[in-house]
This record gives structure tokens, sequence and C-alpha cells, in this order.
């Protein structure tokens, strides 16, 4: 059996690959033309890097492990994965996703980004502020950054509703701490809902899922967050409701198009606040995801169920 890996993978996680399989051969791809050499005998191809422009040469690959929750360009780039079994990194990344979510609400509620641009300009603005405490936020998207983000706001005194598609295992959170929302009863809450966070995955049901009604709902001085896809967000009703005062501020880590194209209007908008999709920034080894691919790797060889497999109907 041949594994292909598409990231310099460390002498310890080569190691951890080997032990769960010994008779396997370990590859690893230097650039893109060196994976679509190797790729044509590989059965396993680990990590995204140089994976959807060696995809047409593989010819016995039977699973790719992704280093990312969303995949949704694997799925829409048009190249067949039929009979390809398809895992994600579901749970590697949620911490720090929750983190970078807190840290884009921190300095939209307390109005950070216009302290910076006071600073720049060396000018002395006092403004008035708001606490994160007492909030009522609505999150989209009930998986495991959905929950590692309803708990920290819990503790902060946000009153949390939580809206999920469908049952992805018991929560880590106290359900009676939730208000939790079906996929057609959440937008009851906009109304009431202070911060609306995005953390869904991309997929033909969610392109564009908040709108102009969405919006529109929502009260006057409210946030918007996004950082689970660009797509799951309408960008140019967000910004003609930010341009309009029918919206307090918006941030954003994903955006539809990236990278965002320079003469973007989004940029110059003062009351967004935009990070280059970033919220899962730790990149350097070791990566977060070895664990995980090292235990798949061990239930693949034993024919064992594996971890994360995604349903290529809904996307995720």
């Amino acid at each position: 059996m041949k594994i292909l890996l598409m990231y310099p993978p460390s002498a310890d996680h080569l190691a951890a690959l080997q032990a769960v399989a010994p008779g396997a051969e370990l590859c690893v791809a230097q650039d893109e033309a060196h994976a679509a050499r190797l790729i044509g005998d590989a059965e396993v191809v680990l990590g995204n890097r140089y994976f959807l422009q060696s995809l047409p040469y593989a010819q016995r690959l039977r699973w790719m492990q992704s280093n990312s929750m969303g995949v949704d360009r694997i799925l829409t780039a048009g190249v067949g994965l039929d009979n390809i079994v398809l895992t994600n990194a579901r749970g590697v990344y949620d911490d720090e996703l929750a983190e970078h979510t807190l840290a884009l609400i921190f300095a939209l509620v307390r109005q950070l980004h216009y302290a910076r641009d006071d600073q720049q300009a060396q000018r002395w603005q006092r403004r008035s502020l708001r606490t994160i405490g007492g909030m009522q936020a609505l999150i989209l998207g009930w998986g495991g950054i959905g929950q590692a983000l309803a708990q920290r706001l819990l503790a902060l005194g946000v009153r949390v509703h939580a809206a999920r598609q469908r049952h992805l295992g018991p929560p880590a959170t106290d359900a009676q701490d939730v208000t939790m929302h079906g996929p057609h009863t959440w937008r009851a809450a906009l109304p009431t809902t202070d911060i609306l966070l995005l953390a869904l995955p991309l997929t033909p049901a969610t392109h564009h899922v908040v709108g102009a009604a969405e919006l529109a709902a929502l009260p006057p001085d409210a946030l918007v967050v996004n950082v689970g896809r660009g797509g799951t967000l309408d960008e140019q009703t967000l910004l003609n409701a930010l341009q309009r005062d029918r919206l307090s501020g918006a941030g954003l880590d994903v955006l539809e198009h990236e990278p965002l194209p320079p003469d973007h209007p989004l940029w110059r908008e003062p009351k967004v606040l935009i990070t280059p999709h970033v919220g899962r920034s730790i990149e350097r080894p070791p990566f977060r995801w070895e664990p995980l691919f090292v235990e798949n790797v061990r239930r693949y060889v034993r024919g064992e169920p594996l971890l994360n497999v995604v349903d290529q109907r809904r996307g995720y």
C-alpha cells in the first residue's frame, strides 16, 4: 500500500505512521509536479496541498484525508471522486477557531478597529462602548466550532441560541444552557439577536443562507461574524446594510472570494474587520492534524470505520 503525504512530515510523525502501517510505502510530495507523478499508484492521500492538481492522475486512490474541515472546494472542483472515501479534520481546530471568533467579537464590541484608526490618525476619540455580558448570540452551525464557541460565550454571560442542521453527536454544552433551533425555526430569533455567528460548511443548502431577509430582521446595533465559509453570507447585502447603518459591524475571517480583491469595497468599509482566513492559523510542524491522521491510518489498515467521513451528498 502506498500512502502519499501532501505536507512535510516530521520524523516522529513518519515513524508513527509507519508503526500503524508497517507494510506501507510512505511518500512525500515536494511540489505539484512531484505529487502528480507519485499519486498514480497511491491508495491513500493525506493532506490537501497539490491534491486537486494531481487527482486526475490517480488510478488506485481509495481514501483521501483532508487537513481542513471544509471540503467544498474538493467537492465542487469538477474532478471525479467516485469510489473515493473522503475524510476531513473536524474537531482539530475547534478551540483556536472559537478563540479567533471571540477576538473578532471583542474587537467589534469594544470598537478596537476604530481605536486603531484613531491611533494612526493621532486622534484622541472616546466612543460609546458596550459590554458582551447580557448580549444574545445566535450560532449557525452546531458542530465542534459552534459548541466550543458556545461554552466560551456562556462563561461570559452571553445568552446563547444555536441552530443545527442534523444530529452530529451529543453536544459538549449542557442543552439547558443553549436555546436550540432547527433548520427552519432559527430565523425567529433574529429580531433579538445582538451577535449573529456563522460557523457553517458551504453546501448548496447553506449558500447565502444569510441574505437580505435575515440581515433585515436583525436589530440595527447587531454584529455579524463569519468564521465558517464565505459563501454562506451574502456579502454585498451585508455591505449595503452596513453602509445604511442597518448593522453595527461585521467580522469576517472568510470571504466568498479569497484572497479578497484589492478594489473590493469591503476593504474600505470602516465597520468591517477582516482577517485573512487565519482562524486556524497554527500551520507549522508539528501539525495539529497529525494525531488524527495516524489514528485514521491505523483504522484504515485494520478495516475499522474511519473518523470524520464526509457525506459527499450533504457536503460535510
